[in-house]
């Protein structure tokens, strides 16, 4: 009896259907441009009837490619990451790469490691979503991988970087606050090192001394990103002798520590204190929720990181691209008139 082996096709048998020498099999399945559009067109219908597939660790060997990327992410539970995963993946299927998903701490020197571990899986690239780069790390392609930087960017680094305007969706956030009669408005800040968390709070002041609106010392706080810590900072804001009438917290997981923290006291959202996000993930949506929020087009910042990255893997040379996508503010229950300021 015949192993199933015997029955596998070989590129000698697609280029004896297909009436071709094994090079130019090879030439088809590596995109070699010179191959005649003839060739090419009998090579993929031989391909098809024979059901052939290409040996993936053999074209590695061949191309010094393996057709994979590294995507290192700062946390696997928040859904804004898990949707920026969603089109990174879906993208890179498209464009015949599979993804290894990795998390990596909040210091260069974890993101340092996690890539180097990437990189000896011999990944072609790296995308970067929100993790521990800063303007600490020098320039550097480890073991010249190139990559892109999603949410979060660095000035001495001269790469690619896919974001929205944070600063801007921040002022937007706070100007709504303030159409809604609020003067007194918290922020919930994320990571202090991160860029993003940066433009979100300089929105936020600039929102608020545009509009001439005090900010005492505390009402700006740092959650990390954390739902427990926004948790506690939510209700200790409202214990204080000077208690907000709005948090603007800079992510949607703060926000719903935030609002967790509040109803555990007994403050009623919107009537109360009003409350606004920044992401837009899906949770944010759900009855009984709906968060007001500033909305990040998540599976797009993924899938324009994994089409820039392909540009680069495949020989694209240029001074670093900035992509900045469009977000817009979603207006919900969490939010209302003020009923107070004094």
């Amino acid at each position: 009896m015949s192993s199933d082996k015997s029955l596998t096709p070989t590129i000698k048998d697609v280029a004896k259907l297909a009436k071709v020498s094994p090079a130019t099999v090879s030439g088809v399945l590596s995109g070699n441009k010179r191959v005649s559009d003839i060739s090419r067109q009998s090579v993929e219908w031989a391909i098809q009837q024979l059901g052939y597939r290409p040996n993936s660790v053999a074209q590695s060997l061949r191309t010094r490619r393996s057709q994979t990327i590294g995507l290192i992410i700062p946390d696997i539970t928040n859904p804004f990451y898990a949707d920026i995963a969603q089109g990174v993946v879906e993208q890179a299927h498209e464009l015949g790469y599979g993804v290894f998903l990795v998390t990596a701490g909040e210091t260069p020197e974890e993101l340092m490691e996690t890539a180097e571990r990437m990189a000896d899986r011999h990944v072609d690239g790296l995308i970067l979503t929100s993790v521990g780069i800063d303007d600490s790390l020098p320039p550097w392609r480890l073991h010249n991988l190139p990559y892109v930087l999603v949410n979060r960017r660095t000035n001495m680094v001269n790469t690619d970087y896919v974001g929205v305007d944070n600063r801007a969706g921040a002022i937007e956030a706070v100007d709504y606050l303030g159409l809604l009669g609020h003067r007194k408005i918290a922020f919930l800040g994320g990571v202090e090192n991160s860029s993003a968390s940066r433009d979100r709070l300089e929105g936020f002041i600039a929102s608020m001394q545009e509009h001439h609106y005090d900010i005492p010392a505390h009402f700006i706080r740092f959650a990390h990103l954390n739902y427990q810590e926004a948790y506690l900072h939510s209700q200790e804001l409202m214990r204080s002798p000077l208690a907000p009438t709005a948090i603007f917290a800079g992510d949607d997981m703060m926000a719903l520590g935030a609002l967790q923290g509040l109803a555990e006291i007994g403050v009623r959202v919107p009537e109360e204190v009003s409350v606004v996000g920044f992401d837009g993930i899906w949770i944010t949506d759900l009855t009984g929720i709906q968060l007001t929020t500033v909305v990040q087009p998540r599976y797009e910042l993924g899938s324009t990181a994994l089409k820039l990255l392909h540009d680069r893997i495949n020989g694209f040379d240029s001074d670093k691209r900035i992509k900045i996508l469009d977000h817009h503010l979603a207006k919900r229950e969490t939010t209302g008139p003020v009923r107070y300021n004094d």
